[in-house]
């Protein structure tokens, strides 16, 4: 039990720090940071896909910055 919420405390932190590089370099979220960095578990495949891409930052994937930035408009979002 004590490995899966190391796994999820893990993978919460990777994804707060996409979340901080999108909000950086896009605009910042108009919504809570919990909708924002599930938003972001869900764009991914899965771990090694989110560890991929944290290793990349500062660069993010275009196309995550284009479904951020179509999200982040969606009525209800804010």
């Amino acid at each position: 039990m004590t490995y899966q919420i190391q796994r999820l405390d893990d993978s919460i932190e990777k994804l707060g720090r996409l979340a901080d590089a999108l909000e950086s370099q896009v605009m910042p979220c108009p919504t809570s940071r919990l909708r924002l960095i599930t938003w972001l578990a869900d764009r991914f495949k899965g771990a090694s896909a989110v560890v991929q891409a944290e290793e990349n930052l500062p660069s993010l994937p275009e196309g995550l910055i284009s479904a951020h930035r179509a999200w982040i408009h969606e009525p209800g979002v804010s």
